[in-house]
């Protein structure tokens, strides 16, 4: 049987004060990172500069960097750029 969890069953502090990174804003990233900022948490969203996602998440107010520069500020990631791009940013831009 599936468990449930609710707002009760969470503990913000444990991310609070940390940088989430949310890399690639697009139908999961954006609504990901809007959530996230309206709970209260910081986050950094990584995109290709220029890219309609990059106008997207610069027009939402968020901070945008690189997945490089992402990968060194945040505490967490969050891999939402598409699933086939998803190897080649990760050994890119966040392994190292």
């Amino acid at each position: 049987m599936a468990k449930i969890y609710y707002d009760k069953d969470a503990n913000p502090d444990l991310i609070e004060g940390k940088a989430i990174g949310i890399i690639g804003y697009g139908s999961q990233g954006h609504a990901q990172a809007q959530n996230l900022r309206d709970s209260g948490c910081q986050v950094i969203v990584a995109e290709v500069p220029g890219s309609e996602g990059w106008k997207a998440a610069q027009s939402a107010g968020f901070k945008i960097a690189s997945a490089a520069e992402v990968a060194k500020e945040a505490a967490i990631i969050a891999m939402l750029a598409p699933d086939n791009l998803q190897p080649k940013i990760y050994h890119e831009s966040v392994e190292k």
